[in-house]
């Protein structure tokens, strides 16, 4: 055996030790998070007078593709007396510059990222009415925007999240904690509400501030990964994250790539492959439209874009 090939072996080994030490963890740990799903009476029970009464998303960035479109939302829910609930936080121009450079190495099919706006940007003076903030995940194209949103609007939203959400992070959650963590969504008196109140049987989370709003532990993509439930007057909307890129993949239950689920983003995929299914047969009644987080497409069959006018 030459030289460099016993060089080559050793590093190959050594990459193998590296990559499993990060990786073996991270599964173990998404594989920990297997909570029961909610039925849709469950589901709908939330359901309350003094619920939303619209939900809007904001488009504050968008890849196009060949194949697939990849974009990048918030989603505002609203009362009627003004009072708003913001889901997932977008990123800064900057981020979202460098974030969807990130994503063309890994898909050649997207093209240069349009920006379009933050969540600060597109809200202006609205952003005063957001009284609390969720998110989907805390991967770091839904948590970043954060930062500018603390800096413009100061204290006063309550953070709500569940338990695993809080507590459970890898590798590629980790900053995304850290930003929500040290933000200005845990000052003061807003702790209580950091952990949502719920019942524990069905799975659901709710707080008394937000009527008609619910949170559901669904891990499957991210130990953390959480689906926002809003119950309008007329049918319920189910925000699912990154349980897949898009609309299509859940109609056809298409799972990810392998290479993406088991080195990228360490996935529980026999979880996402039930929570496809349990997605799937939920939007194929009247009752509930599935939004998935990164699908311009179906965003906008359901709800409108966000405009201040």
């Amino acid at each position: 055996m030459t030289l460099i090939l016993k060089i080559a072996i050793a590093l190959i080994v050594i990459l193998g030790v590296v990559l499993g030490a990060i990786l073996v963890p991270a599964h173990l740990q998404v594989r920990s998070v297997d909570p029961a799903l909610p039925s849709s009476e469950q589901l709908e029970s939330i359901r309350s007078e003094d619920g939303p009464t619209s939900v809007r998303y904001l488009l504050s960035s968008a890849q196009a593709g060949k194949t697939r479109s990849l974009a990048h939302m918030s989603f505002l829910v609203e009362w009627a007396n003004g009072k708003a609930f913001l889901i997932d936080a977008g990123m800064s121009h900057k981020q979202a510059l460098e974030f969807a450079d990130l994503v063309k190495t890994l898909d050649s099919n997207l093209q240069d990222a349009k920006v379009f706006g933050t969540v600060v940007s597109l809200m202006g003076n609205d952003l005063s009415r957001i009284e609390g903030v969720g998110f989907t995940h805390l991967h770091i194209d839904h948590t970043e925007g954060v930062k500018k949103f603390c800096d413009a609007r100061g204290s006063g939203a309550a953070l709500l999240q569940t338990t695993s959400q809080r507590d459970l992070h890898n590798f590629n959650t980790t900053e995304g904690a850290d930003i929500v963590a040290n933000s200005c969504l845990q000052n003061g008196d807003l702790q209580a509400l950091s952990l949502l109140e719920g019942d524990n049987d069905s799975n659901m989370f709710e707080s008394p501030k937000f009527p008609g709003l619910a949170a559901v532990e669904l891990g499957g993509h991210t130990p953390g990964s959480t689906l926002w439930v809003v119950a309008l007057a007329d049918r319920t909307l189910l925000f699912s994250g990154d349980i897949t890129n898009d609309k299509h993949s859940l109609d056809h239950d298409i799972a990810k790539r392998a290479l993406y689920s088991w080195m990228i983003v360490p996935e529980y995929i026999e979880r996402t492959a039930q929570l496809r299914k349990w997605l799937r047969g939920l939007d194929q009644s009247e009752n509930f439209s599935v939004i998935v987080s990164h699908d311009l497409e179906n965003a906008h069959q359901h709800i409108k874009e966000y405009s201040s006018d």
